[in-house]
């Protein structure tokens, strides 16, 4: 890296090489309005010596310009259809407007700061503030890692913290009311899995009976189903920790036991006209078309609609129904995390702290009535 001292007028200023664009021409950043000759002199020996330490970046490429490349190239090739979609959308419709055209390297605190405060202005909540917060901070520490800034503007930025809503579950009661209620509709195999086995909806209708161990009594999770921009894809799990294989209660390896009856008869009955391309699939139509996400979350809420003595909850509500009879049940927190596929334990916890403190109070009241227990 070299620079040089230069005067215009009265003033001097600094010229520093800063590489080559992509025609090989050299590229350089002017430091401008310095008194005195020594002045300049001093200043260059300072810029060039971080420079070297890696403590100054002087990349003219604006805030915008990076998003863009991190979503090329960092974010395409790894994140899911959904995600990329939610992402490209912040990048476009909010990011870039509001922060795009400031340099990167000069992005400050400050200027992120009141961009929070300016989506509060706009009515925005404070869970969709923290989202934006927790994707630029990914998006800048890629930047640090690229060398394009030393550290991390987010990391002095306090965002408001998530907006606390109670957690709707069901309880036992529930749950048996809920499978006579659905027994007969097209998707209590749908219902079983979520309310038991804590599975996403996504997860439900990607699993395939090859997934499914009967006689081990436990199935996989290795896929999902998605719709996105009004199509059907199948990938792999967000996270590592949602490939998981998860144990099978024997009411739920019944029902699976009766869907699998069902479909083959269905397929021996309508021959050349079943349609073969989910084949293989556990959520599938009597004649082999697929039962969509987007399907069994519409039917599920107009079941629901239909009978009002089951609290009105959304599908993925079914999932936190799960890990609140597995609480109830005592089952360790670690193994419930393990089931739902969370990634940390802290998740978890953070998730169903209320259920939580539910069981552990009733815990405390069995321990009361030992103690209140004269000894013989």
């Amino acid at each position: 890296m070299r620079g040089h001292i230069t005067k215009r007028g009265s003033k001097w200023s600094i010229v520093v090489d800063v590489g080559r664009d992509e025609n090989g021409k050299r590229k350089q950043k002017r430091f401008s309005g310095f008194k005195t000759k020594k002045e300049a002199e001093k200043a260059l020996q300072e810029i060039l010596y971080k420079l070297e330490k890696g403590e100054l970046f002087l990349s003219k490429l604006t805030l915008g310009e990076f998003l863009d490349e991190w979503y090329k190239e960092h974010c395409l090739p790894k994140l899911a259809p959904k995600t990329l979609k939610s992402y490209r959308e912040l990048i476009d419709l909010y990011f870039k407007p509001h922060l795009g055209s400031i340099e990167l390297a000069s992005l400050k605190p400050l200027e992120i700061q009141k961009y929070y405060n300016k989506l509060k202005e706009l009515g925005l909540s404070n869970t969709t503030i923290n989202y934006h917060h927790r994707v630029l901070k990914s998006a800048l520490n890629r930047a640090v890692k690229w060398q394009y800034i030393s550290r991390n503007p987010c990391d002095y930025v306090e965002p408001p913290s998530k907006d606390k809503k109670e957690m709707l579950v069901w309880s036992n009661a529930d749950a048996y009311k809920a499978e006579e209620i659905f027994k007969d509709s097209p998707i209590y195999i749908h219902l079983i899995l979520a309310l038991y086995e804590g599975l996403r909806i996504g997860e439900i209708c990607g699993l395939k009976w090859e997934d499914i161990d009967f006689e081990k009594g436990e199935m996989t999770i290795r896929r999902q189903a998605q719709i996105v921009k009004g199509e059907l894809i199948f990938r792999e799990p967000k996270t590592e920790t949602s490939v998981r294989r998860i144990p099978l209660i024997e009411k739920v390896i019944k029902a699976l036991k009766e869907e699998k009856k069902k479909q083959i008869e269905n397929k021996l009955m309508l021959g050349d006209k079943y349609i073969k391309e989910y084949e293989g699939y556990v959520s599938v139509w009597e004649d082999g078309r697929f039962k969509d996400p987007g399907y069994v979350s519409k039917k599920f809420h107009k079941v629901l609609l239909q009978n009002p003595e089951l609290p009105m909850i959304r599908f993925h509500d079914l999932r936190h129904s799960c890990a609140s009879l597995l609480v109830q049940a005592g089952v360790p927190m670690k193994i419930i995390s393990k089931i739902l596929g969370h990634s940390q334990i802290g998740i978890t916890m953070d998730f169903y702290a209320n259920i939580t403190i539910e069981a552990e109070k009733e815990a405390f009241k069995k321990f009361e009535d030992f103690l209140n227990k004269k000894p013989r």
